[in-house]
């Protein structure tokens, strides 16, 4: 209506030299990173053999992520307990979505989803999630991490931090973020789940304010908690930073493959997940019931080592 009733157009200066300016943003405002990477080397630079040239990157150290995560290798870990989920269930705990430009994150609100006990040590507030996947293929297959080297179609990652820490701080702090990774697969009968997956997915067109009532929860379903995998790692994205316990899941959440296809179809962006890395003499922790059959000297050891999960 401007245009239309003064009759008056192009009612705006051309942009001016910055002459040495400096532009500033406030913390909440999501900057791209100062170097662009990607996941294809046809498409940028810095691709996953060459992150560990970005400035300030970590990509080369010894505990980066993500594994191969092998079950016959894998250490029970008495301490290991149940998770205490708090809010996983408040259908109004999402924020916003947003497109980062290689995936699609959640925000949470702030300081409203909590997780602690697993043997983690600390309460850790969610502060987002997001996914990982292939491409639009029907047997497509994009997780980060894979299972007796299975790879499944995609992954859920949780990603949380430390409550008494900022995230600056956090990032630097070799417990500071703890993700609980998820596997996904496909659910041949529809899932329990789908209604929650229908109104998650039907953002990833839009990236808007998220008004739709859907938990955490809704989204997880039926799947067992109880059984996961825990080791010492790194954010799987540049700066690759070591400061992640990781819980991997053992159980696969089951979602409609075609609300899986949505990710790539409707974000356009493929294969968008890191190779594995090398385990540099890392052990992988298990929780287990059977750890009462072990022999005593074991868990003794086991014990004793338990500091391990939380450095």
């Amino acid at each position: 209506l401007f245009p239309t009733k003064t009759d008056i157009t192009n009612v705006y200066r051309p942009t001016q030299d910055l002459n040495g300016r400096w532009v500033y943003a406030s913390p909440a405002v999501q900057l791209p990173p100062a170097y662009e990477w990607c996941y294809d080397k046809l498409e940028c630079e810095y691709d996953p053999e060459h992150w560990y040239t970005l400035p300030g990157s970590s990509c080369s150290g010894t505990r980066q992520s993500p594994l191969d995560i092998s079950s016959k290798d894998a250490v029970v870990n008495t301490l290991l307990d149940e998770f205490h989920f708090q809010n996983f269930d408040h259908k109004n705990a999402i924020n916003y979505a947003i497109n980062t430009g290689h995936t699609v994150k959640y925000m949470l609100k702030e300081d409203m989803v909590e997780v602690w006990g697993g043997g983690l040590g600390h309460v850790y507030s969610v502060l987002q999630f997001h996914f990982h996947w292939a491409s639009d293929a029907a047997d497509s297959l994009g997780s980060e991490h894979l299972y007796n080297s299975k790879r499944f179609p995609m992954e859920m990652h949780i990603v949380t931090k430390r409550k008494d820490l900022t995230l600056d701080e956090a990032v630097m702090t070799g417990n500071g973020l703890a993700v609980l990774g998820f596997f996904m697969e496909e659910e041949t009968s529809q899932p329990s789940n789908t209604e929650a997956w229908k109104l998650l997915t039907g953002y990833l067109s839009t990236m808007a304010k998220f008004s739709a009532e859907v938990s955490i929860d809704d989204l997880l379903g039926d799947v067992d908690r109880g059984m996961y995998y825990r080791y010492n790692g790194s954010l799987t994205t540049p700066s690759c930073n070591e400061a992640v316990v990781w819980t991997v899941f053992k159980y696969p959440i089951k979602v409609e493959k075609s609300l899986m296809q949505m990710f790539p179809t409707k974000m356009e962006y493929h294969n968008v997940y890191r190779p594995v890395q090398d385990f540099h003499s890392r052990t992988i922790y298990t929780s287990a019931a059977a750890a009462s059959n072990l022999p005593t000297f074991l868990v003794l050891l086991l014990l004793s080592s338990s500091h391990v999960l939380s450095e």
